[in-house]
């Protein structure tokens, strides 16, 4: 075959390889791959929530007892406890198909679905659980460069519960910008405010487990 030929026939091949994409007979996604978000739990035991040391055992009515740090609650002075766990992520670490990836970074990168399962043995009820993203070192929900990502809904003392996560408006861009450079780890913070009332002995503990899919493009 001559050299013009053999250069002719990889020009129609070319334009019949374009042609197919144009007319989605081949699939221009040949590059997309989709794999698990690193499962990642958060452990409240009820040892945290105990009420400021020498308080009576009995529940307090509002009025001059409620002193700081105790405050008014439903009629009952309460103790409101902020609790925090953080999770580190290293998608180029934890996930099997990109930790053979060369590069370091992602032509795209989407959240498809984020879920969660919670175990609540405890005698409190659990308020919302905010999540958020964070750079790799960044530790405290309310640390400025900590950003609200998702929340989990309210779980009743003594019950477990699953279901999707209420995602913020932003929460898919600013996953994809954490996600992109998948080669950088980066933190999930699980945050809320427990309240425990005055009488109260809590007991038991709660654990949340965060799962998800993602997509990325290589």
């Amino acid at each position: 075959m001559t050299p013009m030929r053999s250069l002719s026939l990889a020009r129609l091949s070319g334009l019949l390889l374009l042609g197919a994409l144009g007319c989605g007979l081949i699939s221009s996604d040949i590059t997309k791959v989709t794999f698990d978000l690193p499962t990642k739990h958060y452990t409240f035991s009820a040892s945290q929530f105990s009420l400021p040391a020498g308080t009576p055992n009995q529940p307090i009515p509002c009025g001059p007892a409620c002193v700081s740090p105790l405050v008014c609650d439903s009629n009952v002075c309460a103790a409101h406890v902020p609790l925090s766990v953080w999770n580190s992520v290293n998608l180029k670490m934890e996930v099997g198909v990109l930790s053979s990836v060369n590069s370091q970074t992602l032509a795209d990168i989407t959240l498809e679905s984020m879920s969660y399962a919670v175990v609540n043995t405890s005698n409190i009820a659990i308020p919302p659980i905010e999540l958020y993203l964070a750079p790799d070192g960044v530790k405290d929900p309310s640390d400025p460069r900590a950003q609200k990502f998702a929340t989990v809904p309210m779980i009743p003392a003594g019950t477990n519960a699953s279901g999707d996560v209420t995602k913020e408006p932003g929460a898919d861009a600013l996953f994809t910008m954490y996600g992109q450079n998948f080669g950088t780890p980066f933190n999930f913070i699980a945050a809320t405010t427990v309240v425990v009332p005055t009488g109260t002995n809590p007991t038991g503990m709660v654990d949340i487990t965060i799962n998800g899919k993602i997509a990325a493009q290589l």
